[in-house]
């Protein structure tokens, strides 16, 4: 019963902050803003991932003895 109340909570707040985003211009724009560093951010971090992967399956070079 509470996770159930907590869910209807939940949805009733996010309705209303989306309703007061679409009604205040300045709102929505700091919104984008922040989605837009969010995806450059999470761009960066894959990014990252990638390369570290990419290092880490390459085959290692046998050291030669002289």
């Amino acid at each position: 019963m509470r996770k159930t109340v907590v869910l209807i909570a939940g949805i009733a707040i996010g309705v209303y902050l989306a309703r007061q985003i679409d009604a205040n211009p300045e709102a929505k724009k700091a919104l984008d803003q922040a989605g837009e560093k969010i995806k450059t951010f999470a761009n960066s971090v894959s990014e990252g991932y990638r390369e570290q992967e990419a290092k880490s399956t390459k085959p290692a070079t046998p050291k030669r003895k002289v």
